[in-house]
């Protein structure tokens, strides 16, 4: 005689549901260590934007100016595509931009251009 499906569902199940503890309770670990690095990361980020902003004033102006992250205009592929973008994303006026990256104090165009971020345009 042949097992009966109905007689062998409840071992099936019980042991897909035993893998599925398995897996739950091994990926548990590795989920909270990945927030425990997001975390870091984030704080990481925002300590060596900061040191940099206080660095480069200039910097500090126009990432202010264009609400963008310091950091993610230095690691952009394409610093002027990535101005570009800001720019009409904020639509604040060229003008009122390079106003407050002067105002950020002497040298600061030059600034700006020594740390390959070009023209604000």
């Amino acid at each position: 005689m042949s097992p009966s499906p109905e007689r062998d569902r409840p071992t099936v199940v019980g042991a897909v549901q035993e893998k599925l503890n398995e897996f739950q309770a091994l990926v548990a670990p590795v989920e909270r260590a990945i927030k425990e690095l997001q975390f870091s990361q984030g704080l990481m980020r925002a300590r060596v934007e900061e040191e940099i902003n206080t660095l480069s004033p200039a910097l500090s102006a126009l990432s202010e100016a264009l609400d963008i992250s310091t950091l993610d205009l230095l690691t952009a592929s394409d610093r002027s595509a990535f101005l570009r973008e800001a720019v009409e994303r904020v639509g604040l006026p060229i003008e009122e931009v390079r106003r407050r990256i002067l105002e950020a104090g002497a040298g600061a165009q030059e600034q700006l251009l020594a740390l390959g971020v070009p023209e604000t345009a």
